[in-house]
């Protein structure tokens, strides 16, 4: 079976099985990620949504996700409040792992 994954995306770090008849996503494994002198920290304000965060920082909003993980982010939208703390990682260390994961998922 062939299934596309656009670049980018969480899948890449997981493996799709077959059971039964019935595909199933495996956990994600993630990569390390440890604190870079070139993260950003952002203070939440008003109208800040994760997925304009990502498309500010790296300019591309379908990666919401890697700040909801650097975060211990639940999906939901009420989990940004007002002066909370965010930590952005690095849009350099964000893209070379991005570039390998789509190497692995390719």
């Amino acid at each position: 079976m062939s299934i596309n994954i656009k670049n980018g995306s969480r899948l890449h770090y997981a493996d799709l099985f077959i059971v039964d008849g019935v595909e199933f996503w495996d956990t994600l494994v993630l990569p390390d990620l440890t604190v870079r002198d070139d993260d950003v920290i952002h203070v939440v304000i008003q109208g800040d949504r994760i997925d304009l965060l990502a498309n500010r920082y790296y300019q591309d909003p379908g990666l919401w996700w890697v700040i909801a993980w650097a975060n211990n982010l639940e999906i939901l939208p009420t989990d940004l409040k007002e002066n909370m703390t965010l930590k952005i990682p690095s849009s350099n260390f964000v893209s070379n792992q991005l570039s390998r994961s789509a190497v692995r998922g390719a």
